[in-house]
């Protein structure tokens, strides 16, 4: 099959969006709608439920970003699944080998319909760029990993916001509310220890694994998921937060993941300007301290992750994130083996800018 050849295709991207809505809405019309708000870098979201059933799994991430009910939200997400409800959902009309490796669907995509389908989550993700409306349906909540629930409708999130010069991207970011710093690298290279060891700290959190930038008009971060996630070997280095594992039973097949909203509500930020991107490196010395490096170590450490675990990431994405690197100092934070000193050394820098 022809990913892009739409007229061979059983159904049209359109038609396919509105078929799957129509099984939404017979899930709201058996049971009810239960309906959150969240603003997120100063739009209005609104989540959708046709059952209390997935609520559990996808508001907690987003829980610091909570608002009360505005009645013209910018994006609308319908969120459903089928073993509550008893809406099962209509076999898919791809074959299984025509998905791309990050889920896209690209024979249901077009310059305004986003489809997409997460295997290991069996979840699917729809956005409507002209309606502003987007579906999200799993078959049983029970069964989604930790890795969906702990950055929830990220696959929507990011293509709504792409149309908007906003990107979310793989990388954590901390600072105060003057000004903060981007962590980027591929994972193990201590984004995730880095910015967790701030919240021991002065400085705020933003996130560890995802966060939503913008270029315009100035580089800026905004935060998306109020999670953090942890090898579960690597627990012990940051110990004043093991009591908060949210998994703690499932930690020989998940990583440690926090909810830290529960628990540091005044440590979360929300939004800063960005003075830097730091690539963290652990270096096995005691010390930690930065080191310049160019733009392009700052791109090649943001980009290529990026664009691997998010669908529908492409040329755009890699201009808003080319936009936001080339108008900041990029830096090596060589990781120390005393932990302290992390927050210390972006503090010190923060202070200085």
């Amino acid at each position: 099959m022809n990913h892009n050849n739409l007229d061979s295709f059983p159904q049209q991207p359109l038609e396919f969006f509105n078929d799957i809505f129509s099984y939404y809405y017979q899930a709201v019309k058996k049971s009810q709608n239960i309906s959150y708000y969240y603003q997120i870098a100063g739009f209005n979201i609104c989540l959708n439920f046709p059952s209390p059933a997935l609520i559990s799994k996808i508001i907690p991430a987003l829980s610091h970003l909570k608002i009360d009910k505005v009645s013209s939200p910018d994006l609308t997400i319908c969120l459903w699944d089928s073993h509550s409800t008893g809406v099962k959902m209509p076999p898919p009309p791809w074959e299984w080998n025509n998905l791309l490796p990050r889920g896209e669907v690209n024979a249901l995509t077009c310059d305004k319909i986003y489809t997409s389908f997460q295997r290991g989550a069996n979840s699917l993700s729809l956005v409507d760029l002209e309606r502003n409306l987007a579906i999200y349906w799993v078959n049983d909540p029970d069964l989604l990993p930790y890795w969906e629930t702990s950055s929830s409708l990220r696959n929507i999130l990011q293509v709504w916001f792409s149309d908007k010069n906003l990107q979310l991207i793989h990388g954590g970011a901390v600072g105060l509310p003057e000004g903060g710093v981007l962590l980027v690298g591929k994972g193990g290279s201590g984004k995730s220890t880095t910015a967790l060891s701030c919240l021991d700290s002065e400085l705020f959190y933003l996130s560890d694994d995802y966060s939503l930038i913008t270029a315009n008009p100035i580089p800026t971060a905004y935060s998306v998921y109020s999670t953090g996630k942890k090898k579960p070997d690597d627990v012990d280095r940051l110990p004043f937060l093991k009591p908060m594992i949210s998994n703690l039973e499932r930690l020989g097949e998940e990583k440690a993941v926090y909810f830290l909203h529960e628990h540091f509500p005044e440590k979360i930020i929300k939004t800063f300007p960005l003075k830097a991107v730091l690539i963290p490196r652990i270096t096995g010395e005691k010390d930690s301290y930065l080191e310049k490096t160019s733009s392009i170590m700052g791109l090649s450490s943001l980009i290529p992750s990026t664009i691997k675990q998010l669908p529908h990431t492409g040329e755009k994405a890699c201009k808003i994130m080319t936009d936001v690197v080339n108008q900041l100092p990029s830096y090596y934070l060589n990781l120390g083996t005393d932990i302290k000193q992390i927050s210390s050394v972006i503090f010190n820098f923060l202070k200085t800018k």
